[in-house]
């Protein structure tokens, strides 16, 4: 009996230390955890939203459990006094968004350079975007990974009215635009073919912008430069394009008082215009308001309660009024670029690594860029947005044709790095289409720009 009793204690005893070993193997491996997780903080402003944030970061973290994100949303002002204070300092947070730019440009030198780390990720975007990022970046490095693009100029229609008009082909040069013009003309008199808001002087320097690429892809950012001048014959050419459109009925004298939003825009909703051009960013007008998010609304903000709700919507390039393919204004809109200084910590740049291919070809991509209702064009290969709420032919071809101009027809951004340049841009473009001598308007903005 003794002996058995003996035997028993001795068996309490060393599940007991079992289990207190095991216990501590346990507390081990979790401190062990603790201090093996990798801390990343990510900057910017407006996009990724905080909502978005939310989701990014439930998803990341549950794929790379030893990965902990932290997130810093800022309006932009704010945004840039907070990156101006940090990498004063010689600091700087692991991750930020940057825009092509004065943004990128400014903070380049503490940007590591992604063509190697990111390499894989890389090769599975665009390559026409890598390599606009490259180019953004100074042409030696590549200091953003492209997350996402937007582009203007687009035609909008109503397919429905083309239907209605027996008008089967989109326009593609001047020859069809005219055409299609002529029959929406002759089959409804009471509808204005084209609407195009020649109001707004944002709206007009992008389509001084347009014109000047048409003819010569990439010349307006060599003005920029300096490199070329505003008055050169290639902006003469342009101009007198754009006055051939006037003089041939395709945009209105009429359209110098009408405002890109609301008045081309709703015109073109109500039915009272059949063509509206809008940059790519209007997109979601393709959704049917029966197409709505969550909160109940539709993805299409300016359709619903309109004499066009059960129309189809659809899209193409501006054509190319010059000959040749047609061409885009803009670029990356988004980009997500690693401070140099993670390169310091390998295992902090490894997650870095996976967050780039998380936001950039994985779900954070797929979220981010591939969610109904998404504006921002995805810079991954044979990616388009994404298309549930486009169920009609048209609709989805136009969605297709705005992601495969943005991402292959690009001749160059938007706007100019001076401001007093770019407002004369647009007043070029209203005096030329009022009748005013193309030349004298020309030389009139070279001086600007001299000055």
């Amino acid at each position: 009996m003794k002996s058995v009793l003996k035997a028993l204690t001795f068996l309490t005893l060393l599940i007991a230390s079992a289990s207190l070993f095991a216990s501590g193997n346990e507390e081990k491996k979790e401190m062990a955890n603790k201090t093996e997780k990798v801390v990343l903080t990510w900057w910017t402003w407006s996009l990724p939203t905080v909502e978005d944030f939310v989701v990014i970061k439930k998803g990341f973290e549950e794929k790379y459990p030893n990965i902990e994100l932290q997130s810093s949303v800022n309006q932009m002002d704010d945004y840039k006094t907070k990156l101006q204070a940090e990498f004063s300092s010689g600091a700087g947070p692991d991750i930020l968004c940057v825009q092509p730019g004065p943004l990128l440009n400014k903070y380049n030198p503490f940007l590591l350079d992604l063509s190697e780390p990111a390499k894989d990720t890389l090769n599975k975007l665009v390559p026409a975007v890598v390599a606009d990022a490259k180019f953004r970046s100074g042409g030696d490095k590549i200091a953003m990974a492209p997350l996402g693009s937007a582009s203007t100029m687009f035609v909008y229609y109503n397919a429905t009215y083309f239907e209605q008009a027996g008008i089967k082909e989109v326009p593609t040069d001047l020859e069809s635009m005219i055409s299609v013009i002529n029959r929406l003309k002759t089959a409804f008199p009471d509808k204005l073919p084209l609407t195009i808001g020649l109001k707004d002087s944002w709206f007009n320097g992008d389509v001084f912008s347009l014109f000047a690429n048409m003819v010569e892809s990439g010349i307006t950012e060599k003005a920029d430069q300096g490199l070329v001048k505003w008055n050169s014959p290639q902006f003469v050419k342009a101009m007198t394009i754009l006055k051939e459109l006037v003089d041939k009925g395709v945009i209105e004298k009429d359209a110098l008082g009408v405002s890109v939003y609301e008045d081309s825009i709703g015109m073109w909703a109500d039915g009272k215009a059949v063509m509206h051009i809008n940059g790519g960013w209007a997109v979601g007008m393709l959704s049917n308001p029966s197409n709505v998010n969550a909160e109940g609304k539709p993805y299409a903000d300016r359709r619903g309660d309109r004499a066009t709700d059960s129309d189809i919507f659809g899209a193409f390039p501006v054509p190319n009024f010059a000959g040749g393919k047609p061409v885009v204004l803009g670029g990356i809109d988004v980009g997500i670029s690693v401070n140099k200084n993670v390169a310091k910590d390998p295992a902090k740049l490894d997650a870095a690594k996976k967050l780039l291919d998380y936001m950039l070809v994985g779900e954070g991509r797929t979220y981010q860029t591939g969610r109904p209702g998404s504006g921002l064009i995805p810079s991954l290969q044979g990616a388009s947005l994404n298309k549930s709420i486009y169920q009609d032919k048209a609709s989805a071809d136009g969605v297709d044709a705005i992601v495969n101009a943005t991402n292959n027809n690009m001749a160059g951004p938007r706007g100019t790095s001076d401001p007093a340049v770019f407002t004369q841009l647009g007043i070029v473009v209203q005096n030329v289409v009022a009748g005013n001598d193309i030349k004298s308007e020309l030389d009139a903005l070279q001086l600007i720009s001299e000055k």
